[in-house]
């Protein structure tokens, strides 16, 4: 593969450098947990939304997609389409609740509808899950980083984490907001240059790339061929409007984001905005897939004998783009990568001192108010930076331990539907109590586990699975025990005159 050129090299060093310290000039104005966490709830929706799609496209996702579809088709990406009716229902759900309740981590609401234990198990969970995420994307990212870059691996590696842990400790939210939407623009200019690219260099451009990639079987949209086992369209609309779900309705990462909004109006700019954008972002990676397949098509000499299909993108875009053009693909893609483990690292630090430190008594150490909001500041900086240590060196372990990366994917697809099943029992059901969703967690956990170990199912039903027995399970074993008091669940279910003016 070629190496790429010194203007290459300068424009990447240029983007890291600038995007360094654009989050640095943050620094100043976080004066408490709120200011650093959630930026004061002072943002309006456009920066907020371009930074949740920017955390959502990691550079798994831009080296991933196209991948996905040369390899096999583009059944897969109706998954976006859930966008239109689960958006909706998050925001009526569960945002317009947690930004009404003025919370920090969606955690916290599980101790006030439920117990402190359930609150703790769900944050412990989650800090693990996200921890193995934020690993694997590193490693994963790097990876195909140094194959296309010609960088050591541990140097890109080294250079993603330590970059995004400096500036997202310094600046806090508002730094992993505004960097986000610079690299949104970065990582989006980066798709239409390679679209562009690919498509003008095939005779018959995207027309001809078109019927190559019909003609092999990569354009197929709907499939309704093969049980629970495969991936077809029933699968991936079921099973990705809970996976989407849980994304936007109960992950901390996304969730942290709408909580900085303004007020309500705002989150609701927001997901109508995302709504008609992030199909458009996952259709130009489909596109780039195809025309990265239909352009090796026409020119085979041009591409190694045995390369994965993983490996086309980033062989095209060393060796087939413009030199400086080049650079500013690779910066999308390191771009894509710094964006998610920016926002990873803020909620990660979050559930740390919301629902650790503050909760079990850290706060009270200090006699003032304005100390424990300094002292408060200064943990979750120090804590920020171990956080993105911590998930380098990991990302260094996925190379011996390859299945960390697995446990990490099923332990989201397990534990996620388990999440949304008991948030959903606590938000729609005023009969669930403590007693019910414990019993409804454990049950759905097992149930999830037991056909996941037994079954070859696919992926795409964990969810669903996990939520359902969760959800029925905790419903069915609250009728055991006493129902909760009417003034200890007001402003916490969807039936209560609190969550109905929200």
């Amino acid at each position: 593969m070629t190496a790429l050129s010194l203007l290459d090299y300068m424009i990447l060093a240029g983007y890291l450098a600038g995007i360094t310290l654009l989050g640095a000039s943050y620094r100043s104005g976080q004066r408490n947990a709120r200011d650093f966490f959630l930026a004061g709830r002072s943002m309006s929706w456009f920066p907020m939304v371009l930074s949740v799609i920017a955390t959502d496209f990691s550079a798994i996702s831009f080296l991933g997609a196209p991948g996905y579809v040369i390899a096999h088709d583009i059944v897969i990406d109706i998954q976006v389409l859930t966008f239109i009716w689960v958006l909706p229902i998050s925001f009526y759900l569960f945002v317009r609740l947690f930004h009404g309740m003025e919370l920090i981590s969606a955690y916290e609401y599980l101790e006030r509808r439920f117990s402190l234990p359930l609150r703790t198990i769900c944050s412990l969970l989650f800090i693990c899950v996200r921890m193995g995420w934020m690993a694997t994307a590193l490693y994963a990212t790097s990876l195909a980083l140094a194959a296309a870059t010609a960088l050591p691996f541990w140097a890109c590696v080294s250079i993603i984490g330590g970059l995004t842990s400096i500036y997202s400790s310094l600046g806090g939210m508002r730094a992993v907001i505004w960097t986000d939407v610079a690299q949104f623009f970065v990582f989006i200019g980066a798709i239409i240059v390679v679209v562009a690219t690919s498509t003008s260099a095939v005779p018959g451009g995207f027309g001809s790339i078109w019927r190559t990639a019909a003609a092999a079987g990569h354009t197929r949209i709907l499939n309704f061929e093969g049980g629970f086992e495969s991936i077809t369209t029933p699968a991936v609309l079921i099973g990705g409007t809970f996976l989407v779900l849980i994304s936007y309705g109960v992950d901390q990462v996304v969730i942290q984001r709408y909580l900085t909004a303004q007020d309500l109006r705002q989150i609701r700019k927001a997901m109508m905005f995302q709504v008609c954008t992030t199909p458009l972002v996952l259709a130009a990676l489909v596109v780039i897939g195809l025309s990265v397949f239909g352009f090796y098509q026409h020119f085979p000499e041009r591409i190694p004998a045995g390369l994965e299909p993983d490996e086309w993108f980033p062989h095209f875009i060393v060796n087939e783009l413009p030199v400086g053009v080049s650079g500013l693909v690779i910066a999308g893609l390191f771009a894509a990568t710094m964006s998610s483990i920016s926002s990873g690292l803020n909620s990660l630090t979050a559930a740390c001192v919301i629902d650790f430190y503050r909760r079990f008594g850290g706060a009270t150490r200090h006699a003032a108010q304005s100390d424990v909001d300094r002292y408060e500041v200064r943990l979750s900086r120090v804590l920020t930076v171990v956080w993105g240590f911590a998930a380098t060196g990991l990302a260094f372990a996925v190379g011996q331990l390859g299945v960390i990366a697995v446990i990490s994917k099923t332990l989201s697809g397990f534990f996620g539907g388990v999440l949304l099943g008991v948030f959903l029992l606590g938000i729609l059901v005023t009969r669930a109590n403590e007693q019910g969703a414990l019993l409804g967690a454990a049950i759905g956990f097992a149930t999830i586990c037991a056909v996941g170990l037994a079954t070859p199912i696919n992926l795409f039903w964990y969810a669903p699975i996990g939520c359902t027995a969760t959800f029925l399970a905790g419903a069915l074993a609250s009728t055991l025990f006493r129902s909760p008091a009417p003034g200890k669940i007001a402003g916490l279910t969807l039936h209560s005159p609190v969550h109905r003016q929200a």
